[in-house]
């Protein structure tokens, strides 16, 4: 689905993605790296396989668009690496294998104590926002409020309900609400966050095949 901010052409893609194609730029946010190793070391049983998913995810969106610059919205992981993870280790490994992009992060708030790993990770860091081509790009906004700024935040984690007859699906979904735009989280071990409409947030729910507006 392609929508526009400011004249700015933006695609909205079922990966849970952003494709600015003019900037060949690929925009997430909150993927939240790590989480399901947080969880297994307070005791809870995660099966394997939910990082590779979210490298994967990452993989086919950049190989479909071809993007030579990769900016995320904040929550690039869940929480600084503890001594002994073994993920760090893969997203190194991940990165080495697109040094061909520009990937720059938009700080979030589990973004803490990342600057050293974001270094040996070769990612750029922007403390609070960027602003190109008159869109600010940031972590967060107040979704409660009529007052941000034109342009793409995360956080908030939106979700949409499908109903039809008695049956519903709750998918991610990206809010949009005059020129603002806030993504859904592109991480697969994710909550969401119901209601945003009631906030006069158009929602637009991502399928995995397409993106419809509810």
């Amino acid at each position: 689905m392609k929508i526009q901010l400011l004249g700015n052409q933006l695609e909205l893609l079922p990966s849970r993605a952003v494709w600015w194609p003019a900037k060949r730029m690929l925009i997430v946010a909150d993927v939240h790296l790590g989480k399901d190793q947080v969880f297994r070391r307070h005791g809870v049983a995660i099966p394997d396989g939910v990082l590779h998913a979210e490298f994967k995810a990452l993989d086919e969106a950049i190989e479909q668009t071809r993007a030579e610059r990769f900016l995320v919205l904040g929550d690039w992981v869940h929480a600084p690496p503890s001594e002994g993870d073994a993920w760090p280790n893969e997203v190194l490994a991940w990165r080495n294998r697109h040094q061909q992009l520009t990937i720059d992060l938009v700080l979030g708030n589990h973004d803490r104590a990342l600057s050293g790993w974001l270094q040996r990770w070769n990612i750029g860091e922007i403390e609070h926002q960027c602003v190109l081509d008159g869109l600010t790009l940031l972590h967060a906004i107040d979704a409660e409020c009529d007052d941000a700024p034109a342009g793409i935040s995360g956080h908030w984690h939106p979700a949409a309900r499908l109903r039809s007859g008695r049956e519903s699906l709750r998918l991610p979904a990206f809010a949009l609400r005059n020129q603002h735009l806030i993504l859904p989280s592109f991480g697969r071990f994710t909550g969401g966050m119901d209601g945003l409409e009631r906030n006069g947030w158009q929602l637009l729910a991502a399928t995995g095949q397409r993106v419809v507006s509810v």
